[in-house]
Formats: structure tokens, sequence, C-alpha cells
């Protein structure tokens, strides 16, 4: 197994790539500290390891307290004896805020879990690796980090800094023979397009999207990349193993763009099909506009049940 004798942390490890990265590690031999904000759903993905035989542990964690990401170094040294991986994969998003409307607190927040937590991993982590002569540090960044997207200027820059510094820490801790690298994932299936609806708007609406909308949705992501598959966390996972090995000791400061070629399209000048394009289009304003109309009628609901009131 390729990660036989290795400790490794993976924050935001309940669920979606984190899990999938947690899990393809305890395969592989690796011992693993499974970090993130719910207690139920760490619990879920350590059962799901120890069940094939994985050694893992948990420790809720927010990393955009400080605080809490020290905890989660001691804990992990006190439990495996050493750390030689540190998977800074707990991000947050927000999808359809323009510049002019999205508060000032949601972007600190995105900035302090995305951006700072990452820095502040590896503020704790590198102390430790240097006491073992070596370590890995995997950041998971996105595609968003090197391409513009409309309304997600925010999120871009949190992913771009993940880029950006991880080169710069690659070159500082390169004569501790500590390895820095990024994974810039590209579209990836955590959960069905139907349920990120409905984690919106309520349960409650589940009935009326899918009547509406469920026979009309494509998987609408692979129109925007050339490999016409679906991207799933263990896509993830597979180049995450490889970067914490010792197969890529002389591996350092890249960014691996797994996206099914998406940030590839340009170099080729390959023409989404006009008709796909337009369909797409019309249906994502369609879906649009419901989720819009749906969270109103949601906030007049909460209003008229006294809900919200100051």
């Amino acid at each position: 197994m390729r990660l036989t004798g290795k400790v490794a942390i993976v924050t935001g490890s309940g669920r979606g790539i984190g899990a999938g990265i947690a899990k393809m590690f305890a395969r592989e031999g690796a011992q693993v500290m499974l970090a993130a904000r719910t207690e139920s759903q760490l619990e879920e993905v350590a059962g799901s390891i120890t069940k094939e035989g994985g050694s893992v542990r948990t420790i809720p964690t927010d990393v955009s307290k400080p605080e809490e990401i020290r905890r989660m170094v001691e804990e992990t040294g006190s439990a495996f004896g050493r750390l030689d991986v540190l998977v800074n994969n707990a991000g947050i998003t927000w999808f359809g805020k323009k510049v002019e409307e999205a508060p000032e607190e949601l972007y600190d927040r995105l900035m302090d879990t995305n951006l700072k937590g990452m820095w502040m991993g590896c503020h704790y982590a590198v102390p430790e690796m240097k006491k073992l002569g070596g370590g890995a540090i995997l950041n998971i960044s996105s595609v968003h980090g090197v391409m513009g997207f409309d309304q997600q200027s925010a999120y871009a820059a949190s992913k771009g800094g993940i880029i950006a510094g991880s080169r710069a820490l690659a070159v500082e801790l390169a004569p501790f023979h500590i390895r820095v690298n990024v994974i810039s994932p590209g579209a990836i299936r955590v959960k069905s397009p139907v349920d990120r609806v409905i984690q919106r708007v309520g349960e409650p609406f589940r009935a009326e999207f899918l009547a509406r909308f469920g026979d009309r949705m494509p998987n609408m992501r692979m129109i925007f990349q050339p490999l016409p598959i679906v991207g799933m966390p263990e896509d993830i996972a597979y180049c995450a193993v490889y970067l914490a090995s010792d197969e890529a000791r002389f591996v350092t400061g890249a960014n691996f763009m797994v996206d099914g070629g998406l940030t590839a399209q340009m170099a080729t000048m390959r023409e989404p099909d006009p008709e796909a394009k337009k369909t797409r289009r019309n249906l994502f304003e369609e879906i649009q506009a419901w989720i819009t109309e749906k969270e109103k009628e949601g906030e007049s609901e909460k209003v008229r049940g006294g809900e919200g009131e100051s």
C-alpha cells in the first residue's frame, strides 16, 4: 500500500471530496484524522473506514477558527505520534451573489475558511513535519482559481490565493523536504443537482421541483468540459494519494487540474454545441427564477409564522 506508515489530516472530510480522500488514504495504509464541523458526518465516514479495517480518528473542527486548527494538529500528534500529510480541503462558497450585493460578513467568512484556514493549517502543521524531516501538504483549490466565472469573484479570489500561496510555501519549505502541491477540481458530483437546489429552497418544494424540471435536467456540468463523464470525489482522491506518497518526492509547487479538460478548452478552441448551450442557458435561467421565487415564498412563511422578527 502506498501510504503505509504515514499519518494524515484531512479537513472537510465529513462528506464529498474530503471524505473521498480520507477513505482512499486509509485504504492505502495511512492513519487518518478526520476533521470537519459536523460531528455526525465525521462519525459516518469514520465508520465506513473502520469497517474496511482502516485506522481513523475524528475531531470536530471549524477551520475558520485558528484555535480549533491548533487543537486538531495537537490531537493528531497525541493519537498517532506524528504528522506526515496535511490535506487542506475544507471550504465554502456562494453562488449568485453580485459584488455589490454580497455582504462583508459573508466575504469575511469565506476568506477565513478557504484562505486563512489553509494558511493556519500549514502554520500549525509545518513544525510537526519539520520534526520528522519532511512531509506533504495538499491544498485543494478549484478551477475558479485560474478561470473567471460570473458572480464568483470572492470565491475565485480565495481559490487563486491558495494556488499562489502554495507556490511560495513550496519554495519556503523545500529545504526541509516538505512538499506543497495543489489540486484544482473541476465539476465534481458530491451531491445530486436536485439535492443542491432543495438545500436552498427547502424540502417542501422537492416534489414541485421534480415535477417541473426532473425530466429536463441533463448533466449540465458536462457541457462545459471535453470529457463526457461525471467527475467524482474518487477522481480527486487518486491524485491526492499520488501527491501524498513517496512516488511524488520530486513534485512540489505544482497545481494539478483534475477537471475533465475544462481549463484546456481554450487551447483547442473547442466550441460548445450552439443548441446545447442555448438549451442549457434557458433551463438554467428558468431554474434560477424558480429558486428565487421559492426562496421569497419561504421567507414570507417565516415572517407569517413569527420567525425572523426582531
